[in-house]
């Protein structure tokens, strides 16, 4: 499979450039029409390379969308609002950013494309949430949806961020402290035995045994360590390479429940703000599965879209794909047979979400005391080695 760039046009003459892999450019093409698009040209090419989002872009976005909302629910339009935003806004991002879409507006733009003219600051579904609402005359409404979602997105990813981050600190310091005693404090104990020619008890021979062990292989460790990491992330830049990663973590016992779980509460959730905000079922669902970071589950998607395009059901080949846990192809069955999928699918998001978030906090409540005991066991088993050492010490010089 190659890399191709397609130049394609919607159904609404919005042109925009779309990398796709496939076999040929013909190819490509067929996938381009498949997505409801219609292709213009097609090359070989790259992906393009994503602007790094500039540090508080999360929450400048999530503000500026806030407060556009309540000012044109006020009355105002969007310039008279994003001017007002410009004047009284003291972070020097969101200034220039709402200056920026101030002059995008003037120049005839509508909110949808200042938006997308920023895709590291307002990535999809951004977009596209502020074209149906303009297009629905419901812009303000669509703004608060959307900075609802920001928001939550931002609190759910910081729980389970803060859930994974504790023990892995935790742990880091641990292993420091433990080779700390064991490469600096305990040779030195060590060394009074050899300098008397005795030797240790058989406990603290051990340990002593442990640190010179570390101690020789410390430098090794640290070099394989980060010459692995450096390689890993090299290999990991690939698409394919990250797929099978990703494909890798689905099929692994615990986590792979626990990944599905996380991609549907936030892939329900965008789902569920797009047909709220008056997208059908199809777009909404090639936007939501843009907005997951997991490439195998984009992947496997994209392929299920492809096959909902042709007439097949959409709960059906969400079920295929296996990269949604079994009550998320339910819920959003029932939804579609009853023609409130939006709502079903923003109840699934919630209790999902509701669910990993208690998970996350019981998990954290169980690792502290379960990781403060190991490390103290460590340790402690390093102290009574050294004092049988000092005990030993004291009969072999009696």
């Amino acid at each position: 499979m190659s890399g191709f760039l397609v130049k394609a046009v919607s159904n609404d003459g919005v042109q925009s450039e779309i990398y796709i892999e496939a076999s040929s450019t013909t190819d490509a093409a067929a996938k381009i029409r498949a997505r409801g698009l219609t292709p213009i040209s097609a090359k070989p090419g790259n992906p393009p390379r994503k602007k790094r989002p500039p540090r508080g872009a999360t929450a400048a976005a999530s503000r500026i969308v806030r407060e556009l909302g309540a000012l044109t629910g006020a009355g105002l339009t969007v310039e008279q609002a994003l001017s007002s935003l410009s004047r009284y806004v003291s972070s020097s991002l969101m200034q220039s950013v709402a200056m920026s879409l101030r002059e995008d507006i003037r120049a005839g733009m509508s909110l949808a494309d200042a938006f997308a003219a920023r895709p590291e600051i307002f990535p999809p579904p951004f977009p596209q949430i502020a074209e149906a609402g303009e297009v629905s005359g419901a812009l303000p409404a669509a703004l608060n949806d959307l900075a609802d979602w920001q928001e939550r997105r931002a609190n759910f990813d910081g729980e389970i961020q803060g859930a994974l981050v504790y023990p892995i600190i935790l742990l880091v310091l641990a292993f420091v402290a433990v080779s700390g005693l064991l490469v600096f404090v305990v040779p030195r104990f060590e060394q009074v035995f050899a300098d008397m020619g005795a030797a240790p008890p058989p406990f603290a021979a051990g340990v002593f045994s442990t640190a010179r062990g570390l101690a020789k292989a410390a430098p090794f460790i640290l070099v394989i360590g980060a010459g692995s990491t450096f390689l890993m992330g090299l290999w990991l830049r690939g698409q394919e390479a990250r797929r099978s990663a990703y494909a890798f973590a689905h099929r692994l016992p615990g986590i792979g429940p626990l990944l599905r779980s996380m991609l549907a509460a936030r892939f329900c959730r965008v789902l569920a703000v797009l047909l709220q905000n008056g997208l059908s079922a199809v777009p909404a669902f090639r936007l939501a599965s843009a907005s997951l970071s997991d490439d195998y589950a984009k992947m496997k998607l994209d392929e299920a879209l492809t096959q909902v395009r042709r007439g097949a059901s959409l709960p059906d080949q969400i079920a295929q794909t296996g990269v949604l846990p079994p009550l998320a192809v339910e819920i959003i069955r029932v939804g579609e047979q009853t023609g409130e999928l939006g709502k079903a699918t923003d109840r699934l998001a919630t209790l999902l979400e509701n669910r990993l978030e208690r998970g996350a906090r019981t998990a954290l409540h169980l690792a502290e005391p379960a990781l403060i005991g190991f490390v103290g066991l460590i340790v402690g088993v390093i102290i009574v080695s050294i004092l049988l050492a000092l005990v030993s010490v004291n009969d072999i010089g009696i």
